[in-house]
């Protein structure tokens, strides 16, 4: 068992470190599954006979199995329900003969879970969970401390840290670590009446992601005509997937990370800048137009573009700037700054333009 979890490690550390990632996690729903190993939390086992409270160990490596569903939105938060199996076996009870047993734990969670948006490969994320634990606790004990034997059902409960990486729009390699645990689990004791132990453990899982809701390739379409408003190109380096490009005077740029419509703080410089510009000038509107590149379907980056183009109008907005003043827009792939195949990620397309008019 030991030799089996090392190797899922292994296999899955392969893969992230081969993997060319773009890290963002994909918004909507989503499954996932993973294996690994428990490092069972050495437990207090109670008991009704020789002083009722015992010390055993736990020094196995045991295979932890898990399956989730759940949804992630585009602001890095993600919900889902999981079901988690593993097991914690009992070696030694304070040194006393015929020691042995194990508990296994079939948890059904509710998970909450912040995915970290660094611009770079890895996507570090937390989460927490809760929810019912259905306990099996068989032959826990040793020679005169009696055995704890049934089933229960408790509340149980984790935390979680990790790293994905994305492989793909849709596949995503997980790692991460899970501190579980439950309310200690009462069962029948050989020793007359019941009896109670401690169920906590350390758990280190890799797993893959499978994400529905990626923008999937668009369908080969006629070229369409720029935008007869869209303003004169304002050249960015093109390399950065968020740098942000200030205009002169009344014309402003911003730019996203890919299938994002998070502001980065570089476009929280410059829609400032916007914002003080309008101000100062008197100026009687701003006009949002919200743009992507062509990596997706034409329905998907309409709704992105929109969701852009209400993203800075929500960030001139805390500036100060009163929403009735905004027009804000979504244009999808129309207007592309730097002209492209359909599929092609093109940094200087995902981008905002912010027009400020007397």
């Amino acid at each position: 068992m030991k030799k089996l979890s090392v190797s899922a490690l292994a296999f899955a550390a392969a893969l992230v470190a081969s993997a060319a990632a773009h890290a963002d996690t994909t918004p909507g729903w989503y499954v996932g599954a993973g294996v690994g190993g428990t490092f069972g939390q050495d437990p207090i086992v109670h008991t009704n006979a020789g002083g009722g409270k015992f010390s055993a160990r736990d020094e196995d490596v045991n295979l932890d199995v898990l399956a989730n569903a759940g949804y992630a939105y585009s602001n890095g938060w993600r919900v889902e329900g999981e079901y988690f199996h593993n097991q914690i076996n009992v070696n030694n009870i304070d040194g006393r003969a015929a020691a042995g047993g194990h508990v296994s734990n079939n948890a059904l969670f509710a998970n909450v879970l912040y995915d970290f948006a660094p611009h770079g490969r890895w996507t570090p994320y937390v989460g927490a969970g809760i929810g019912p634990d259905f306990v099996n606790v068989k032959s826990v004990g040793a020679a005169g401390v009696g055995y704890l034997r049934g089933d229960t059902l408790v509340m149980g409960y984790q935390g979680i840290a990790g790293v994905s990486t994305q492989l793909d729009d849709n596949w995503a390699v997980t790692a991460d670590y899970r501190y579980i645990s439950s309310f200690d689990p009462k069962v029948d004791s050989t020793a007359g009446g019941q009896g109670r132990m401690e169920n906590a453990s350390h758990n280190v899982i890799v797993g893959v992601r499978y994400s529905f809701g990626a923008p999937a390739a668009a369908p080969v379409a006629e070229p369409v005509a720029p935008m007869h408003h869209a303003m004169a190109p304002m050249m960015a380096p093109r390399h950065p997937a968020h740098t942000a490009v200030a205009g002169s005077g009344q014309n402003f740029m911003v730019f996203f990370d890919w299938n994002k419509s998070v502001i980065t703080p570089e476009a929280k410089r410059i829609i400032a800048s916007a914002a003080d510009e309008f101000k100062r000038a008197v100026f009687a509107s701003i006009q949002v137009t919200g743009h992507t590149d062509t990596s997706g379907k034409a329905t998907y980056n309409q709704k992105l573009s929109e969701r852009r183009a209400a993203a800075v109008e929500a960030e001139l907005a805390k500036l100060g700037v009163s929403t009735e003043n905004i027009k804000e827009m979504g244009v999808g792939e129309n207007g592309l700054m730097v002209p492209t195949a359909d599929g092609v990620r093109e940094a200087q397309n995902r981008r905002a333009e912010i027009v400020l008019s007397k």
